[in-house]
């Protein structure tokens, strides 16, 4: 089927032949105007005219249509034969002229019509591409302003020549002022400056991140892109560069550097703190399979991980151990329940230690154990603890046993005892039986019960320490004397808990009366013996009263047988009896007090008094020796004293001195007793004499059966000083400091702070 004409090409055709048509028929109707109004003749040239229209007009096809209808025209309507197409022969070159002429006239018109609709058009073009150019370079302005990123173009020689809006936004500078002070924006310190110098000299791109300096002073992040735009030739044109703020990223790189840091930190303290805790720490499988120990575990049984993961870990527990350990594990495994157990465990030197096995189940999101975590803790030393403290309380209760003493803890508030087994065995009572203050009380002796209420009183209202004795009645209705000492111990809330010791003394009690009985046997003895060493002045100071009474008498007698009696004289002479006998009877009375075998009986005495009482006794004995004797009594307090006691001290301390002076012969024999108070207040008697002064190991003349005397008994000192200190006093020696001779010398708290502290 042959190809269907174009139709805009037929239409194209049809105008331009139209057109042809037209501009020829004016043409014709030019010439016969021309030739009706000027009598000219149409020539060639007019119809020349039209063909250039047309061609100018419509084209080079149009004027070649446009040709051959003026050909036609011209020769039908103005050569003879006029409207004849019929050409005569003379004719023919004009026409073939014309022809030619006309289509070289059609052919440039054409030519200049298409040069100028190609340059109109090159200029339309011209003027589109323009504004797409401006349109694309104020598109691409836009864009790269809008670009959030800092864009920048640089000459070749590293200067700036562009930069974009958010670059001027942030650095806050214009592009003339980039110019001048680009180099300025990056940090002193950053190694950007030496990259872009080693880029601008051997043309390689570069890429950096550098911090840089924004509108506000401070710095932020960039990562920085550049690279050279080259000529055909090779030649850097221009540079392009780009950055992005990466600020964020680099916060974030380091919080998450950071992180990572601490995060390793916490792992490896983990680590270490697992491996360093000072216990035995490891994890299980579900099945109770090892698959991780600490390094401290492995450090102490010495084995590898390998070899202990698994159930190899059971090879270091005692071989009496494992099967209960196992059963234990395989218990709590199938509970799902922590538990613990204790076991030994081999060390790396073989021995065996106690530890505590505690394991925690480890659950997953559904509930399901899915691990257990556990801990093997040291308990060596408080498996020896508890049996040393087995051990302890085993000789406590001996020890109590033995000794006859109790413990016990009482809390006031809530009366609550607490006793030990030797308190019940004490106090007679069952141990199931519940001790309550009340029941104390019904078993107190009731001469004791105020004084049980009293304590009990003190106890409630604060009182931190006591120390009492208390006789209790047992179920046989006999008594026991029993000592109370006990203290309040402060748990940092609340008034505390008292706890204390019960003694039994009752033996003691009885003891002690029988040893008070020997003492006071022993000491009237010594008092015996020291008069029997005195008897003769004894018995010169009753000799010399009782020879002035007859003397007296007899002179009382020759008064009486005068004839006139002088009742006066008679009078004196029965006074001076009178004194006399009442001399002799106070030596007698002095004598028979020494003499006395009685109870103590502690008054309150004045330390002079006793004294001069023992001086007057023995005066004459000092002056038979040659002694000169000195008193100074200055002011030495009351005391609260046996009154006999105190005499025997002070006479065997004076017949000790006498004795101690019985061989010099090469100085003066003297005698100082002395009554003073001294810096701690106490009452004090010293003895001084100049005798032969005190041995090199004179501790032991305090010693009982120890003397310095060739017939001496050594028990007056020892007595002395039992005597004293049961006073809660103290008796020492010294040697005298610049002369011979030693001073025995005591002291006694007064009566009055005696008083205060019985208060």
């Amino acid at each position: 089927m042959p190809p269907r004409p174009d139709r805009p090409l037929l239409a194209k055709i049809g105008l331009d032949c139209a057109y042809a048509c037209a501009v020829v028929a004016v043409t014709v109707a030019g010439g016969f105007g021309l030739q009706a109004l000027l009598a000219i003749a149409p020539s060639a040239s007019l119809f020349s005219c039209g063909v250039m229209f047309v061609a100018w007009r419509r084209g080079i096809a149009a004027a070649v249509a446009a040709i051959v209808m003026a050909i036609l025209a011209f020769d039908y309507f103005f050569l003879p034969p006029v409207h004849s197409f019929v050409v005569q022969w003379h004719d023919v070159p004009q026409l073939v002229f014309f022809a030619a002429a006309a289509l070289f006239v059609a052919y440039l018109c054409d030519s200049y019509r298409r040069a100028n609709d190609a340059r109109r058009r090159a200029e339309a073009e011209l003027r589109a591409s323009e504004q797409r150019v401006a349109e694309a370079q104020r598109e691409l302005k836009l864009t790269v302003d809008s670009i959030p990123a800092m864009l920048s173009v640089y000459r070749p020689d590293g200067v700036h020549s562009l930069v974009n809006k958010t670059w001027m936004d942030y650095t806050g500078l214009s592009l003339e002022q980039a110019v001048q002070n680009g180099g300025t924006l990056f940090h002193p310190d950053d190694p950007e400056r030496e990259a872009w110098c080693r880029a601008l000299a051997n043309g390689e791109p570069m890429a950096t991140e550098a911090p840089i300096r924004g509108a506000d002073g401070t710095f932020q992040w960039f990562s920085i892109r550049r690279a050279p735009l080259r000529d055909a030739g090779g030649r850097i044109l221009k540079w392009f560069s780009i950055g992005f703020n990466i600020e964020d990223r680099k916060i974030a790189e380091d919080a998450l550097r950071d992180r990572e840091a601490r995060l390793a930190a916490t792992e490896r303290e983990l680590r270490l703190t697992l491996d360093l805790i000072p216990t035995l720490a490891w994890r299980t499988a579900a099945d109770g399979s090892a698959d991780y120990l600490n390094q401290r575990w492995l450090d102490y049984t010495g084995l590898s991980l390998e070899a202990a993961r698994g159930w190899g870990w059971i090879s270091v527990v005692h071989p009496d151990d494992r099967a209960q350990l196992h059963d234990r594990w395989q218990e709590m495994l199938a509970s799902h329940r922590p538990g613990e157990i204790e076991a030994r465990m081999r060390r790396l030197d073989g021995s065996y230690r106690w530890f505590l096995f505690r394991a925690e189940a480890h659950r997953g999101d559904d509930g399901e154990v899915v691990g257990w975590y556990g801990t093997n803790t040291d308990i060596e030393d408080r498996k020896r603890a508890e049996f040393e403290l087995q051990r302890s309380r085993l000789y406590l209760a001996e020890a109590q046993k033995l000794s006859k003493t109790g413990s016990f803890a009482w809390n006031a508030a809530a009366d609550r005892h607490l006793w030990s087994d030797e308190t019940y065995q004490i106090a007679e009572i069952e141990s199931a039986t519940v001790v309550t203050t009340d029941l104390l009380l019904q078993r107190i002796h009731p001469d004791d019960r105020l004084k049980m209420i009293n304590e009990l009183g003190r106890a409630r209202d604060g009182a931190e320490a006591w120390d009492y004795e208390i006789r209790m009645v047992m179920p046989d209705q006999s008594s026991k004397q029993l000592r109370v000492v006990a203290r309040r111990l402060h748990d940092g809330e609340g008034a505390g808990e008292i706890v204390g010791a019960l003694m039994d003394i009752t033996e003691t009690r009885r003891a002690q009366q029988a040893l008070n009985a020997a003492r006071t046997s022993l000491a009237h003895a010594g008092r015996i013996a020291t008069l029997g060493e005195i008897s003769a002045t004894i018995a010169h100071e009753v000799n010399q009263p009782l020879a002035a009474i007859v003397a007296n008498g007899q002179a009382c007698l020759r008064f009486l047988d005068r004839a006139q009696p002088d009742l006066d004289d008679v009078r004196g002479a029965v006074e001076w009896i009178v004194k006399d006998g009442n001399r002799a009877a106070e030596v007698i009375r002095r004598v028979r007090g020494l003499m006395k075998k009685a109870d103590p009986e502690r008054r309150q005495v004045g330390l002079d008094g006793i004294v001069s009482e023992v001086v007057a006794l023995i005066q004459n004995e000092i002056h038979s020796h040659g002694i000169v004797l000195c008193c100074d009594f200055d002011g030495a307090p009351p005391v609260a004293v046996d009154h006999v006691q105190l005499q025997q001290v002070v006479l065997n301390l004076i017949v000790n001195a006498i004795e101690a002076m019985h061989e010099v012969a090469d100085r003066p024999r003297r005698l100082m007793i002395s009554t003073f108070r001294d810096e701690a207040g106490r009452a004090v008697v010293a003895v001084e004499d100049s005798g032969i002064g005190l041995p090199a190991n004179w501790q032991t003349l305090f010693d009982p059966f120890v003397s310095s005397k060739p017939s001496g008994l050594g028990m007056g000192l020892p007595i002395c000083r039992s005597i004293i200190e049961e006073h809660g006093g103290q008796l020492w020696a010294r040697s005298n400091a610049d002369r011979p001779g030693a001073t025995f010398q005591f002291a006694l708290a007064p009566a009055a702070e005696i008083e205060r502290a019985a208060e």
